[in-house]
């Protein structure tokens, strides 16, 4: 047989099973290794080989942290006022009658005892005109009545008057006294009366407000609210009154120096100082009022205006000083996360204090120097071990 020439398949080479076979036989091999793959996945995911638990690592989270350190040896409090006159009055009519004429206007610098306006007051007029008179004759009276008695006596001296009639003569002498007495009483009212027309500042001051116009009708000792003529205010130096809250009261005294600012002089400060106190916190608020004196010899600042007054408080403890987002608030109050020697956490709570946005007076709870977490998570608790590193500050 010739070697090149290839042998007759045999029959069973050619059959439809076996060619059905041949086809199978790469995919049964692809099958085979899903299957080895999918069981050494199924082993290494739940420890077929092995039902022990296999050991779980923890990191040790890494926590930011800042020192407790105690603020400044002093320490400014702003408190918010108002600016009032030092004196301030409404000027009322104390005669009836009709404004003649009004000699100064809002804004005039006006001195004690200056006229400000005067009233027609006839009646008053009439009244002082009639009790002259009768005091003119009251003294004619007195003066025949001594006249009268002085030569009575002189005919007593005689035998030619009985001494009844000698006295009943210095009795209406006494009378006719009296009545130049009670004249001259009505006289020096009516007089006093009439000076009323004449209306005149009481103090030194400017006039904020006229209530008046020529030829108004007003009444004496009035007493409607509005029936006032003029207010008058002394506007230096002006007041300021505040509330120095119960923490703060002990470090006011007399004499403290102070100074404003207003938002209309942006940059600029006012000196002023403590005049007084009330001495006593007030029993609703819990805070001390306090008066505050501001020179105004320029008439630069308005009675009025809204001012705020920033003390300089001498502090011979300072509190310790936090960065407000050290504070975790839970139900159970404020507290802070601190870290000890070991690195563990330890969670303790604290009393605040005054509130300036970034940062937060801590009052109790806490030691200086003590390593606390900024930006603490929910999921912090007690005896945690961390790993601290410092807190960048901005």
């Amino acid at each position: 047989m010739n070697p090149s020439e290839k042998p007759n398949a045999s029959p069973s080479d050619t059959s439809p099973r076996h060619r059905l076979s041949h086809a199978f036989k790469p995919l049964a091999i692809v099958i085979g290794l899903l299957s080895v793959l999918v069981l050494v996945g199924l082993i290494n995911r739940y420890g077929l080989t092995n039902n022990a638990p296999r050991p779980t690592v923890t990191p040790t989270p890494t926590v930011a942290f800042v020192m407790a350190t105690r603020g400044k040896p002093e320490s400014e409090l702003v408190l918010p006022g108002t600016l009032q006159p030092a004196r301030e009055t409404q000027i009322y009519a104390r005669a009836s009658g009709y404004v003649t004429k009004w000699h100064v206007d809002i804004g005039a610098e006006v001195h004690e005892g200056q006229l400000l306006l005067t009233i027609d007051s006839p009646e008053v007029d009439q009244n002082l005109a009639h009790a002259e008179a009768a005091l003119a004759s009251a003294r004619a009276n007195f003066q025949i009545a001594t006249i009268t008695l002085r030569r009575s006596k002189e005919l007593l001296s005689k035998k030619f008057l009985s001494q009844q009639i000698v006295d009943e003569q210095e009795a209406q002498m006494q009378a006719r006294a009296a009545d130049v007495h009670a004249n001259e009483a009505d006289v020096r009212r009516y007089r006093e009366s009439q000076a009323f027309e004449r209306v005149t500042a009481p103090f030194s001051g400017r006039i904020t407000y006229r209530n008046v116009e020529k030829g108004q009708l007003v009444t004496a000792n009035s007493t409607d609210p509005n029936g006032w003529l003029y207010r008058l205010s002394a506007t230096n130096p002006l007041r300021l009154f505040v509330n120095v809250p119960q923490s703060q009261a002990r470090f006011i005294h007399d004499d403290m120096p102070v100074y404003l600012k207003l938002s209309e002089y942006p940059g600029r400060n006012f000196m002023a100082h403590v005049a007084r106190s009330a001495g006593a916190l007030d029993p609703s608020s819990k805070t001390l009022l306090t008066e505050v004196h501001i020179p105004n010899n320029q008439h630069e600042l308005a009675s009025g205006s809204y001012a705020e007054a920033h003390f300089t408080l001498k502090l011979d403890n300072p509190v310790i000083i936090l960065p407000a987002n050290t504070l975790i608030v839970r139900a159970d109050g404020t507290k802070v996360a601190v870290i000890d020697q070991s690195n563990h956490i330890r969670l303790k709570p604290v009393t605040t204090g005054r509130d300036f946005g970034t940062t937060i007076e801590i009052i109790t709870g806490l030691n200086e120097n003590e390593k606390v977490v900024t930006n603490p998570s929910d999921s912090i608790r007690d005896g945690v071990t961390v790993n601290p590193v410092t807190a960048k500050v901005n």
